[in-house]
């Protein structure tokens, strides 16, 4: 059983502890924690005492640990690079709450460091261990929907409504691009394990009713390299909602929420809808970690996808100040897809 060090206990950090494991003991079978990291021990003293986690306030200190064979990040997004840099050269796998980065240059860095010390790094992106999206994907490959024509995603929720100004979240150096950090990344992460690579954005953001340094509505169109187009949209101060449908010659599928998925095919009347049972896809994801590290199948989501996310993430932002023009994904980010990625949309060309 993998032995972790959880790095950061808000809100996050506890809600991964609390779905591996519960007064210290593993619900599943491949990975528990047993220390965690944090520059307060006295604030966390008694949840740590209830898990059955020893402290650390120094990050080197864990990574020093014989103790701990793992960290899993849950800190600010611009810690994540350093910590991950450090954790490579320790020789400890690392789990890392999206974004992997926030800058290109550091994401592929970070894939290099990884791969050079043959540890696993995995990033946080949840939603691949929906059955819902996994079906979605299905219906994609088999040529269920036809040929995929165009995309679209919103994920969204209120959380911004209760930032003020000392929450590091509610910055926009942490949190650029309003919520794509926190939200719309996994959209995008969904675009790309559906769709592939994505050459081409155009994105618009702004601070409409927050009082907070950050932007709190947000949208972007996007081109996949295979020709087919997408949006995206997320929003930080409404009610929550994620849904993501792919339109096809055959077919639109639809995501409502993370249980729902409806088919609606060109010769029928209405969608025919499947619902699926609740999964905590955080101890899916982490489980599924635990099992790369061990030798097990490769994670999820490849570092070659991770970085590619990162690289649409930085044309986003960028966009985002220059809203009139189609910005080009950084080449640093460039993934070679699959060869299932080249061939699942018949009859469609590159975008020029």
């Amino acid at each position: 059983m993998l032995r972790c060090a959880i790095v950061g206990l808000g809100r996050w950090g506890q809600r991964l502890v609390g779905a591996c494991q519960a007064q210290g003991e593993p619900i599943g079978t491949d990975l528990r924690f047993t220390h965690a990291v944090v520059r307060s021990p006295d604030k966390y003293k008694d949840y740590a005492a209830d898990q059955c986690l020893a402290l650390h306030t120094d990050y080197q200190a864990a990574l020093s640990d014989a103790e701990i064979d793992a960290v899993v990040l849950a800190t600010p997004h611009s810690q994540h690079f350093d910590q991950i840099m450090a954790a490579t050269e320790a020789r400890k796998h690392v789990f890392v709450e999206k974004p992997f980065t926030l800058e290109i240059e550091h994401a592929r860095l970070a894939a290099e460091s990884a791969r050079a010390a043959g540890i696993v790094v995995a990033v946080g992106h949840n939603r691949r261990f929906l059955p819902a999206m996994q079906d979605l994907r299905s219906m994609i490959d088999s040529g269920q929907l036809g040929t995929v024509m165009h995309m679209e995603g919103n994920f969204s929720g209120p959380f911004g409504l209760g930032y003020d100004r000392t929450m590091w979240r509610a910055s926009a150096a942490e949190s650029p691009a309003g919520g794509m950090t926190a939200m719309g990344i996994h959209i995008v992460d969904a675009f790309i394990y559906l769709g592939g690579p994505i050459s081409k954005v155009s994105a618009q953001s702004a601070g409409l009713v927050l009082d907070v340094d950050m932007d709190d509505t947000t949208s972007v169109m996007l081109r996949f390299e295979h020709g087919a187009s997408a949006y995206l949209s997320t929003l930080v101060a409404t009610a929550r909602q994620w849904r993501l449908q792919v339109f096809g010659t055959k077919a639109w599928a639809q995501m409502r929420d993370h249980h729902i998925l409806d088919l609606c095919r060109i010769d029928q009347q209405e969608a025919v809808t499947k619902t699926y049972r609740a999964t905590d896809i955080e101890l899916a994801e982490l489980e599924a970690f635990a099992r790369a590290c061990q030798g097990g199948a490769e994670y999820a989501v490849t570092l070659e996808e991770a970085v590619h996310g990162i690289a649409v993430q930085a044309a986003i932002i960028e966009s985002a100040t220059k809203p009139d023009k189609m910005h080009s994904v950084s080449r640093q980010g460039q993934w070679q897809p699959t060869a299932r990625s080249k061939t699942a949309f018949p009859g469609q060309v590159n975008d020029d």
